[in-house]
């Protein structure tokens, strides 16, 4: 909801709040608030970073790991975190032998120290002499808001898997009573050990502007691939292609000692099979037109290309579904067909608990959906764009991700975190997804 003080509240909605909007108005409900000084507003007044590839400091879970309501005493973590305990219990056994620990990082340090070392790059932000923030000062003040409901009086609110991804607000180091660790704080206003996280700063990949190439252009794919030279009938070797450098290429092909080659716009040659072509449709679909936003994305190529009408002006990599041109019913592969996004969140949290596909990444960010659970979306947990293996989704890298979701359709205002398509924020931008 757009953080707008010149809004207007009122009782609606079935007895809860609404704000007027330029576009409308928001229902709230009876268990929200259209306040900004309310306190959960004040807690997590951290809103994502629209500027940025990733909206968020993002990291991962190094094993199984609590996520606190509010900060917990030493013997609270003792009891609820496994590896700190058999860690704190070798400590004890070194120290009553009259053995240094040697310094190992994942001990129960004895007094005021720190157990786990601060990290001396601290990616996750601030200093150590940063204390909790006001609403953990003498217990949690304010509600839970994840989506996990705890037993009432519990400090935790679900348990993360190992490797889970997590979206950052801060981090802080805590009191004397929780032997002054570090812990983050997530986009819910949940706690995590920050000994307990491997930061992640997604990939740096990205696509390339077409409004001057046009098509076709390719990205290297293979691994020892090279440029050639053709001399009579035999093929040359010249300089390494680079896996997902990018190519603009000349359109003319020839097929040499069984070998499909394209020519290159500075006269050389690849073969075909070393790539993934972004190519030029032999017919343009009728949605082409009067500059009309569209994309389209090739699961055989994996390639993306956005267009503007009969004008291609953007193209990259992405990962579709990771079963190929599979039946997206009964595999893990990505819808064919004619779609258009309709709706659009800044960020969300993906999982699912299925046995041969169980993950939790949460703040995914610059979603698009266009089909169901089926969306266009960044992905800050691989880097190996080109490649299908999503669970059915169009991943791109963050830079690309957030490109299409800017240039897309519906726009989301600013200091919003989502729009449905309609007449107040626009139709869905159209996708084609094929072979």
């Amino acid at each position: 909801m757009a953080r707008s003080p010149e809004a207007v509240s009122t009782r609606d909605c079935d007895g809860g709040w609404y704000a007027i909007r330029p576009l409308g108005f928001v229902c709230a409900g009876l268990d929200a608030s259209i306040r900004l000084d309310d306190p959960v507003a004040r807690a997590i007044e951290v809103e994502p970073d629209r500027s940025r590839a990733l909206p968020y400091a993002y990291a991962f879970t190094r094993s199984s790991v609590p996520n606190y309501l509010e900060v917990p005493t030493l013997a609270q973590q003792l009891e609820l975190e496994d590896e700190l305990a058999a860690a704190s219990l070798g400590a004890a056994r070194v120290e009553a032998v009259g053995v240094s620990p040697g310094g190992a990082k994942s001990a129960l340090a004895v007094g005021p120290a720190p157990f786990v070392e601060t990290p001396a790059d601290d990616v996750f932000g601030g200093t150590v002499s940063d204390g909790p923030p006001w609403w953990l000062d003498g217990g949690r003040r304010i509600g839970n808001l994840a989506p996990f409901e705890p037993i009432p009086g519990a400090i935790v609110a679900n348990v993360s898997p190992r490797h889970a991804g997590v979206a950052l607000l801060g981090t802080f180091v805590a009191g004397a009573a929780a032997n002054r660790r570090r812990f983050a704080v997530t986009t819910d206003a949940r706690l995590l050990p920050a000994d307990a996280l491997t930061s992640e700063h997604g990939s740096t990949f990205q696509g390339r502007d077409l409004r001057e190439l046009g098509l076709p252009v390719a990205f290297g794919w293979r691994r020892g691939a090279r440029f050639w030279k053709v001399v009579g009938d035999r093929l040359v070797p010249g300089p390494a292609l680079e896996p997902r450098a990018f190519v603009p290429l000349s359109g003319t092909v020839r097929m040499l000692a069984g070998d499909r080659l394209v020519e290159t716009r500075d006269g050389q040659w690849l073969r075909s099979a070393d790539l993934h072509v972004a190519a030029k449709p032999r017919e343009l679909p009728k949605l082409a037109q009067d500059n009309r936003r569209w994309i389209d994305v090739s699961i055989t190529n994996q390639v993306l290309v956005l267009w503007e009408g009969e004008q291609p002006v953007y193209a990259t990599l992405v990962s579709t579904g990771k079963d190929g041109l599979g039946d997206p019913r009964h595999t893990q592969s990505t819808p064919q067909g004619t779609f258009s996004i309709q709706r659009k969140h800044v960020t969300t949290t993906m999982d699912s608990d299925a046995a041969d596909a169980q993950f939790e990444l949460r703040d995914v960010p610059w979603v698009m959906y266009f089909k169901g659970g089926y969306a266009l979306h960044g992905a800050y947990w691989h880097d190996d764009f080109g490649t299908p293996r999503s669970h059915g989704c169009v991943n791109l890298a963050p830079i690309d991700a957030r490109h299409v979701f800017e240039w897309s359709l519906p726009h989301v205002p600013e200091h919003w975190h989502g729009a449905y398509a309609s007449e107040g924020f626009g139709a869905g931008t159209t996708l084609r997804v094929g072979r």
